[in-house]
């Protein structure tokens, strides 16, 4: 019987696992598809980061699927009456929480060998395959026409990149590592080169000019001309220089050396201990779940995996609340290490033994009857029930009007409404649980940025509700697949489908309505990202600096910008303040360059304000640099007209990468960019990715409509496997083809649909052999 109870839970168990594992890691799957095709790493070294990322994921979301199995198994086998029928052959219904128990104890002995020596290990030798890989990283850190801060003291601009052959065309490199001293290097040509025996990573220039300038003595200029140059770009860490890694990368004998250490400070001493505690305290809790989701399946009603699933994620999502916000108490020392880490577990062990007395006094544990609770909610059921009757007492003949209701098969009736109902309730479920989790465990991901940055718990929340947007935006296909899946295999479990054969409906009949509201949420998809994702994610981006302590600027507005291309292309505007309302730059300069980039002409003012059209300096010097190589350099007294060509609202407006912008807005800006001769493949498989979608939520369940009603008894977890393995296919497909686009190895609006039109053609195929 205890392997039984075992066996059980193995199922629902591994599929919760695999779920909120893929769940957590669906996000990298872009970066990684990036990194293989576009950006020469090779696909063992992609591997193996994917490798080391997975063990913290997997420590957090063991706890998350044992709960979820534990649940799931008692619940079922107390709505399916069993738990009644070891009660008449004498065994107490108690009895199944030993197994479960026993279950619990190797999932923690299996979660403790990860946190302890695959954790640490996993961690440490990521960071080390990251800086082994800084050449790759620092490409993909790089894009065309955008200023790129990658490189310490370094800003780079690229005109065109050719991904192909690795050459970059008119290239700028502005070096801020000198404050009293203004450089900056123009190049036709450049590429990056790796210096494999020093890990260096250099930026090899051909025709380049360096223009050198003191701000306080404009008169004094220095250009040089070089047909070959090398710029240091940045140098990795050196192989001599001993790293000290940080508590999650540091081994646990590391960790307890350095918690016992006197020559160590107060606060490493206890960053130690707080990292140790975690390593056991947080496998731990399958221990504890274990015991809690005896007393919250044991149930004696039909059903159960809404409630199993509802009740999974209210502990988890409360469990990794408490834990989070007790990580944060005992870092900042406001609590005992020991309990801050520990009091979740114990709370949840309180919370399960409470629960066990409950039930253990309820009648439904001794004997058939209803608990008290089941009989109260149902006598209320009862009550509202007879409500609604006597309010819609029209009725003689409801059972001919509701017959009526049925009978047409192109409308909603109510075999239709019964099943919608069925399927939504499933999928709110299923959405607030995958949210719920990915806060939680963003939340303990940032904890400890959090806590060294001292950031206040208004803007945590602030972050955490813009995000919530693009978590929905990148969860709904899943979600709706789910439920889809889900509803169709307790159908086909319940042979509720023979009996809708054999009263001659069609399995396809019933699910047309499904597949119109995945059609309705591809809409409702497609607006959301047109709408509030966008504000959404600039919002959330900025308070993301807040919370990793990011002082310097970013890209939310054209004013963030220490430089600025104006719309021609060809002059870029660098100013200190710009003020909206008196339409007023300071300190601006200006750069004019040429086709190639070369510098033409130099401007400088100390203020400028805009009037009737037109930017008026004051204090203005200007350097001309003529055809034949000579200069013209001409201080000006008065009022001086500069060349900036844009009304003070291109400043203060927003500036908004490809994902922040609408379909239209992103439309516009690529055929400004191909008027002006630019290559904007990567831009196209984005515009076209806003179509394509959003049609994944009326597209998988369609695909997976053949495979729903043959899954047999296997019920709702064979149901969300098969949605698993779907999703998995749909994403990675997705991320593969998108990067092959973005390098022009497909055609561009090839690349964004192929998903859409593989996974088309594939469910046409397969409504083939679906027996209606």
């Amino acid at each position: 019987m205890g392997r039984a109870v075992v066996r059980e839970a193995l199922g629902p168990f591994f599929l919760a696992a695999s779920v909120t594992t893929f769940l957590l890691v669906i996000r990298f799957l872009f970066t990684f598809a990036e990194l293989l095709v576009s950006r020469d790493a090779s696909t063992a070294d992609v591997l193996r980061l994917l490798a080391y990322s997975l063990p913290h994921v997997v420590v957090l979301t063991l706890p998350m699927a044992l709960l979820f199995s534990a649940v799931l198994t008692v619940s079922r086998w107390s709505a399916d009456s069993e738990v009644i029928a070891l009660q008449a052959c004498g065994v107490r219904a108690s009895w199944l929480m030993r197994p479960l128990f026993g279950f619990g104890v190797l999932i923690f002995a299996l979660d403790v060998a990860l946190a302890l020596w695959v954790l640490p290990e996993a961690n440490r030798r990521f960071q080390e395959t990251t800086r082994r890989m800084y050449f790759a990283a620092a490409r993909a850190a790089l894009e065309p026409r955008v200023f790129n801060s990658a490189f310490t003291g370094q800003l780079v601009y690229v005109d065109r990149m050719h991904p192909a052959t690795g050459l970059w065309e008119g290239v700028l490199v502005f070096d801020l590592t000198d404050a009293a001293q203004e450089t900056l290097i123009t190049a036709q040509h450049g590429f990056l080169v790796e210096d494999s025996s020093t890990g260096e990573l250099w930026l090899s220039l051909r025709e380049a000019t360096v223009h050198t300038l003191r701000p306080e003595r404009p008169d004094r200029y220095q250009r040089s001309r070089n047909s070959e140059m090398r710029i240091l770009l940045q140098a990795p860490p050196s192989a001599s220089v001993t790293i000290r890694y940080g508590p999650r990368e540091s081994s646990t004998a590391e960790l307890w050396s350095r918690a016992h250490s006197p020559q160590e400070s107060e606060s490493e001493r206890r960053e130690s201990w707080v990292e140790l505690h975690k390593r056991v305290a947080l496998p731990a809790a399958t221990v504890a779940f274990s015991l809690l989701g005896f007393p919250l399946g044991l149930r004696n009603r039909r059903g159960g995996k809404g409630y199993g699933l509802t009740v999974s994620v209210l502990v988890v999502v409360g469990y990794y609340v408490l834990f989070n916000n007790g990580e944060l108490l005992a870092r900042s020392g406001k609590l005992p290490v020991m309990l801050g880490i520990w009091l979740p577990n114990l709370l949840v062990v309180a919370l399960a033994f409470a629960f066990l007395q409950v039930v253990s006094k309820s009648p439904s544990v001794r004997n058939p009857g209803p608990s008290q609770l089941v009989a109260l909610w149902q006598r209320l059921a009862g009550g509202w029930r007879l409500f609604r009757a006597r309010r819609n007492a029209a009725a003689a003949n409801g059972r001919a009007w509701a017959a009526q209701r049925c009978a047409p098969p192109l409308l909603l009736g109510c075999i239709d409404r019964w099943v919608l109902r069925q399927t939504m309730t499933f999928f709110l479920l299923v959405l607030v649980a995958v949210c719920g989790l990915y806060i939680a465990v963003n939340f303990s991901e940032q904890v400890e940025e959090i806590q060294k940055n001292q950031v206040p718990l208004v803007v945590v929340a602030s972050f955490y509700l813009h995000l919530l947007p693009q978590i929905l935006h990148d969860t709904l296909p899943l979600a709706f697949l789910i439920a889809f899946l889900g509803t169709a295999a307790v159908l086909e479990k319940n042979n509720e489908t023979v009996a809708l054969k054999a009263a001659g409906i069609s399995l396809a009949r019933v699910a047309l309505p499904l597949l119109g509201v995945g059609l309705a949420l591809s809409v409702t998809l497609f607006v959301l990202d047109e709408t509030v994702v966008q504000k959404a994610n600039r919002t959330s981006e900025k308070l993301e600096d807040v919370i990793k302590g990011r002082h310097g600027p970013r890209s939310y507005r054209f004013t963030d910008h220490s430089f600025l291309f104006l719309p021609d292309g060809r002059t870029v505007v660098n100013f200190l303040l710009f003020d909206a309302e008196k339409k007023t730059l300071v300190r601006p300069s200006v750069y004019v360059f040429d086709e190639a980039l070369a510098l033409r002409a130099r401007w400088f003012a100390q203020k400028a304000t805009y009037e009737n059209g037109t930017w008026w300096g004051e204090n203005v010097w200007s350097r001309v640099f003529l055809p034949d190589g000579g200069e013209d350099f001409s201080p000006r007294s008065g009022r001086v007209a500069l060349p900036i060509t844009v009304s003070p609202e291109y400043f203060s407006r927003e500036f908004r990468k490809p994902s922040e912008m609408s379909f239209r807005e992103l439309e516009s800006y690529i055929r400004r960019l191909q008027t002006a001769g630019y290559k904007v493949d990567r831009l196209l498989v984005q515009l076209h990715q806003k179509l394509a979608y959003p049609l994944s939520l009326v597209l998988l369940p369609w695909l997976a409509l053949p495979y729903a009603f043959r899954l047999g008894r296997k019920g709702t977890v064979m149901g969300i496997a098969t949605a698993l393995v779907l999703a998995m296919a749909y994403f990675s497909l997705t991320a593969l083809a998108s990067k092959l686009g973005e390098v022009s190895l497909l055609p561009p609006v090839l690349a964004a649909w192929t998903p859409t039109i593989t996974f088309a053609l594939l469910a046409l195929n397969r409504q083939t052999s679906l027996r209606t």
